[in-house]
């Protein structure tokens, strides 16, 4: 059993501890969703519960020993899945990656080959086996990780928003996965923010709550995602084939014409889909891209931006963009590179001529209104926050700036629901007066936000 005793936790850097006497057990055979808003210290929970980060005050045992003792039978028990799946992968191919542990541990041969194959067949990545890794979408890697972690036969599975990538369909592959493993035995502590998961778990544990929560089961019902979607037109199938639209869609002329042509090339960046197919983006208005993993969703942003040469991928401007696209990825840790927030949150826009008063004046208002104290998180660290309000402020950061076109990149992923409600009232206004380009799997998020919303609904994996 995993027992967590009397813990305080902080991230490296930070001054203050963001949990502070927490204990909790999981059991084998038990699935833990451990929950919370962003920044209440889910991910320092799960790095303790891992072994990965010792805590300030109080105990993580395994079976009775401590984690991290040398020696510790954690050592080949337990598995941990973090939240950026680009940092985590070793292999070559993704039967490599998938093997990676389980050879690690000592298992090798035809058998392993075998049981890579299946993986791969249950994960739905068999047509993936001899890609590279780093090549995948980032919903692909986050279900190559979970399934290599599986594969390894853990005792004891960790698991930091593992899913906040995958489109709804490898979800539920992913959770079938996890619930087969749980009735085998394997005990599971699971973040996460999404509804759907913690109805999956046994037992929901709430960071921001004085207590645990009781188990979030409920038989049918709508998860909170669904409910902030609730009076959204249904899709409606595009004759063009591999094309919905939803909703009436924003008016003007376009600025810029995405044309996406067939077939996908061999090699390098690609949209998968059966049929030709444009994007129109007006000189204002919300656009949202919406698919399977590995669809081409962020090789479209990227083109969009200029960041991308994509061989099926034409983008017709109207007219010059000026001032430029401006992207924020879907990786927040990979492009915050300022000291303090307020630094980082004003860079771009005052790169671009933005007053910064102005600019500070409306990051403070942003923030008000998503629940922080403006002048508590402007004097923090960046590398103190947690994924989420990385994101925040990645988000943030690009709306404030003068550009074009506004390209966001999963802007909801991993956030709790009162960041993902503020995030969707900015990126709203922000199309009031400019156009901005989203591509998201919180499809609920998306019709409730976007004028109109583009599914690669036909993109067939190879």
């Amino acid at each position: 059993m995993l027992s967590a005793r009397g813990l305080w936790l902080a991230p490296p850097g930070a001054p203050d501890p963001v949990v502070r006497d927490v204990s909790l057990d999981v059991r084998p055979g038990e699935w833990v969703a451990i929950v919370g808003p962003n920044g209440c210290g889910k991910t320092s929970l799960a790095l303790a519960l891992a072994g990965l980060a010792p805590p300030r005050r109080g105990r993580v045992t395994w079976r009775g020993e401590p984690l991290g003792a040398p020696g510790a039978a954690a050592r080949r028990e337990v598995a941990a899945v973090l939240q950026e799946p680009a940092t985590q992968l070793f292999g070559d191919t993704v039967a490599d990656e998938l093997a990676f542990t389980a050879r690690n541990l000592g298992r090798d041969g035809a058998a392993l080959a075998g049981e890579v194959e299946a993986m791969a067949q249950a994960a739905g990545l068999a047509g993936d086996l001899h890609r590279d890794p780093r090549t995948l979408s980032a919903g692909r890697q986050q279900l190559v990780l979970l399934a290599a972690a599986l594969l390894a036969r853990p005792a004891l599975l960790v698991a930091d928003e593992p899913s906040a990538h995958l489109d709804p369909s490898a979800r539920a592959t992913a959770l079938a996965l996890v619930r087969a493993a749980v009735t085998a035995g394997l005990a599971v502590a699971w973040v996460t923010q999404e509804a759907e998961e913690m109805r999956a778990a046994d037992r929901v544990v709430d960071l921001g709550a004085a207590a645990p929560a009781p188990a979030a089961r409920k038989e049918g019902g709508a998860s909170a995602g669904a409910e902030a979607g609730q009076g959204a037109a249904a899709p409606r199938a595009d004759a063009a084939g591999g094309v919905a639209m939803i909703g009436a869609g924003p008016s003007g002329a376009a600025l810029l014409t995405l044309e996406v042509g067939v077939p996908r090339p061999p090699e390098g960046p690609g949209v998968r889909t059966e049929a030709a197919f444009s994007v129109e983006v007006p000189r204002a208005g919300v656009v949202g891209l919406t698919g399977p993993n590995g669809g081409g969703k962020s090789v479209l942003l990227n083109a969009a931006a200029g960041l991308l040469e994509a061989v099926q991928v034409a983008c017709r401007w109207s007219e010059p963009p000026a001032p430029p696209p401006i992207l924020c990825g879907q990786y927040p840790e990979l492009q915050i590179f300022e000291e303090r927030v307020e630094d980082e949150l004003l860079f771009a826009a005052a790169t671009r001529g933005r007053p910064v008063p102005e600019a500070r004046a409306a990051a403070a208002a942003a923030l008000a209104e998503a629940g922080y104290v403006p002048p508590q998180l402007f004097r923090r660290r960046t590398w103190t926050l947690s994924a989420g309000e990385k994101r925040v402020v990645s988000v943030l950061g690009a709306l404030l700036a003068p550009a074009a076109l506004v390209l966001l990149d999963e802007p909801t992923a991993g956030l709790d629901e009162t960041r993902r409600r503020a995030v969707g009232r900015w990126v709203a206004e922000a199309g009031r007066r400019r156009p901005v380009l989203i591509a998201s799997q919180d499809e609920a998020w998306l019709r409730a936000t976007a004028a109109r919303v583009v599914e690669i609904a036909r993109a067939a994996r190879r």
